[in-house]
């Protein structure tokens, strides 16, 4: 007797929504959340995999269940979007805008070495609400830096455009930091002068200034 080959075909069920995903991409990041840890890390698994297939980019995947501090977000930056100082792999400063820190790592080109035409770099950051449960002002910091940087190379670098995009997954949590209309999800972050200047107001943010945006582009999808 012989077998239906269809009936054994695996039906990829993110299909439409990894698709989905790549539409909102073209111009935005992407908050993408699911009550489910099952869905969150199926999801990511398949992002991951068609994001890789797209040619002429990178993904760079970010492990959120190890990331609780500024050194687990950097260690994450070093194994997956690991940059060569004469054949070594360099490190990433632990901090966010000084030397060698983050923001100086999101903005390296080199990339990977094997795929030398890359356009398009996307982020894809599992469970991102780890380290907003763990420090919530370091985690808006970097989201601030990931949109920042990606508004600086599309709209105010002089550089050849190399397209940057993330995507967060998480969960309620997540989602509901997302709503909030002073988070980093919907506006660029501010400092208050704290030298004992007459004026507290607060700065006007830096990736503004650099990039005319008045806010960062980010998009939600639920992950069903």
């Amino acid at each position: 007797m012989k077998t239906d080959l269809r009936k054994l075909t695996t039906v990829n069920p993110f299909a439409a929504t990894v698709e989905q995903t790549e539409a909102l991409l073209g111009e935005h990041h992407v908050v993408a959340w699911s009550r489910s840890l099952h869905t969150r890390e199926d999801y990511g698994i398949e992002l991951v995999r068609h994001l890789r297939g797209i040619t002429g980019s990178e993904t760079v995947v970010i492990n959120g269940a190890v990331v609780h501090d500024l050194d687990g977000f950097c260690r994450q930056l070093e194994r997956s979007m690991p940059v060569l100082v004469e054949g070594v792999p360099s490190r990433v400063a632990r901090t966010l805008d000084g030397a060698g820190g983050v923001v100086e790592r999101l903005r390296d080109r080199s990339g990977d070495p094997s795929r030398p035409t890359v356009r398009q770099r996307y982020y894809v950051w599992r469970d991102a609400d780890t380290l907003l449960r763990s420090d919530e002002g370091l985690f808006a910091r970097l989201v601030d830096a990931l949109a920042g940087v990606a508004a600086e190379s599309e709209y105010a670098s002089e550089d050849l455009l190399l397209l940057h995009r993330t995507v967060f997954i998480g969960g309620a949590a997540l989602a509901g930091y997302a709503e909030q209309p002073t988070g980093p999800f919907n506006a660029w972050l501010t400092e208050t002068p704290t030298d004992g200047t007459a004026s507290r107001r607060p700065h006007p943010s830096f990736w503004s200034v650099v990039t005319g945006l008045p806010r960062p582009p980010f998009a939600r999808l639920y992950v069903a």
